[in-house]
């Protein structure tokens, strides 16, 4: 499942960093900034739509065995999700007009908002929970390709047929790949369930136990999103479209620490849902695999993209975005933090302890709010990002305080596998200072994975084998 999901975000990863770096040289900092202000809010729209019943889909349909069992599960879902579309577009068309970044292009935001209307109808979430990550990872590289295509083929000849602004076609082009990604994944789900999936309204006392369920899920997840993207809304609020434009230049590229994440965890959500209701024990083992893995890949992307980042951001903008070259430094450190802080918080909701995620989700994200409101006015996009990094290092300290009790003292050796690793990397990377980025990042990625391959295997295999994990 992990492997299915990791070719799929890669190659869906590659194709969305090609249309962002082409948008940004294309649109220029001012609307390119306009463009990421409305994806922001978009986000937020979409998951309030949602409002975690997907990650409790996820888990439900898990633990279900009958196809019939999934359809009629998934049918009541999706009713449960217009009834949120419906309450989350009127009160968002209440709000927008009231803040200041609308009044750029209204078209902009009422597009990205439209994206609650395909929503309803994206079922990856019951091919997750039923383990079928091929599928899965195919509608979401379905999806990126479509929108790439479009991005990087038609918007230029479209811009000259229809006559809207380039800024305006971009919206309508996420609501294309959202669509597009529905049908990949709706046709196979059709098939094993013995037919489509359309809304139906379920029992009141089916929907009042899901949504008593889905509250903590869904408010921490609205909560994350605060850590997630916060930055681009005060940006919007308090700074130009420029800067707000040059900080996303650089977020965006960062943000892939999270995009793994997420793939990640939705590979594991099933498999530790299940083990969590079965054995404690094989739970607990199962987490501290997981985390070891989480840690063998994080922490060099981090520690090379704290050495790399300004060569990179030099790279792929050039002169276009000043101030992107530190922003990425600082948010190469802090999305790792947010994405081990996520994976504990996640194992949390795998137990259906997600009640105990919540509160050190609003501490950090207040933490968040307050700094980014602080800093923005007087460091701009540099202090958006030290506001986020306080967020996030303050989110993984309090929930691994939390989780503490499930961590295995056998994750020790681990951290010396990572040292080593990290030595060899950091050495290619200091003794190549004339190559081209590209040669340093392919030696220093290679030096890394010949020091920890063969030890963190060996590290696996004793760890899986022990009876005191």
């Amino acid at each position: 499942n992990l492997s299915a999901l990791t070719i799929a975000q890669v190659g869906a990863q590659l194709l969305n960093l090609v249309a962002l770096v082409y948008l940004a040289r294309l649109l220029g900092p001012h609307w390119f900034g306009v463009v990421q202000v409305g994806v922001a809010f978009s986000a937020y729209a979409l998951i309030t739509a949602e409002w975690g019943l997907f990650s409790l889909g996820i888990r439900d349909v898990a633990r279900l065995d009958q196809p019939a069992e999934v359809l009629g599960y998934a049918r009541s879902q999706q009713g449960m999700l217009v009834v949120l579309a419906v309450v989350v577009g009127g009160v968002a068309l209440l709000v927008l007009p009231r803040l200041p970044f609308y009044r750029q292009d209204p078209v902009v935001f009422l597009l990205y908002l439209a994206a609650i209307v395909p929503q309803i109808f994206m079922l990856e979430w019951v091919g997750l929970g039923l383990e079928r990550a091929t599928w899965v990872g195919l509608a979401r590289l379905s999806t990126s390709l479509i929108y790439a295509l479009l991005v990087l083929v038609v918007l230029r000849p479209l811009d000259a047929v229809v006559g809207w602004p380039l800024h305006r076609l971009v919206p309508v082009f996420f609501l294309l790949s959202l669509v597009g990604g529905n049908i990949v994944i709706a046709t196979p789900v059709a098939r094993w369930l013995g037919r489509a999936v359309w809304p139906a309204r379920g029992t009141a006392a089916e929907w009042r136990r899901r949504w008593r369920e889905t509250g903590p899920i869904g408010a921490s997840i609205v909560t994350m999103r605060v850590l997630w993207n916060i930055d681009i809304i005060v940006l919007g609020l308090l700074a130009t479209p420029a800067v707000a434009g040059a900080y996303a230049a650089a977020a965006k590229i960062a943000f892939v620490f999270v995009f793994a994440m997420e793939v990640l965890w939705k590979a594991l959500l099933p498999r530790l849902s299940r083990l969590a209701d079965e054995s404690a024990a094989e739970f607990r083992r199962g987490f501290n695999l997981y985390l070891a893995l989480v840690l063998l890949g994080l922490v060099p992307a981090a520690v090379g993209g704290v050495l790399l980042g300004p060569e990179l951001i030099d790279l792929l903008y050039g002169d276009r975005f000043p101030g992107a070259q530190r922003v990425f430094q600082v948010l190469a450190v802090s999305y790792p933090l947010l994405s081990v802080g996520w994976f504990f918080g996640n194992s949390l909701i795998a137990q259906d302890r997600q009640r105990a995620y919540f509160p050190p989700l609003v501490l950090s994200a207040a933490v968040t709010l307050a700094g980014n409101l602080l800093l923005v006015p007087r460091l701009g996009g540099l202090g958006a990002s030290y506001g986020m990094l306080a967020g996030h290092a303050l989110l993984l300290l309090s929930l691994g305080l939390i989780v503490r009790r499930q961590l295995s003292w056998r994750l020790w050796p681990v951290a010396g596998i990572i040292v080593l690793g990290i030595a060899a990397l950091v050495f290619c990377i200091w003794s190549t200072p004339s190559w081209h980025l590209v040669a340093r990042v392919l030696v220093a990625g290679g030096a890394y994975l010949l020091v920890v391959a063969w030890p963190a295997r060996r590290w696996s295999l004793r760890f899986r084998d022990a009876t005191d994990s």
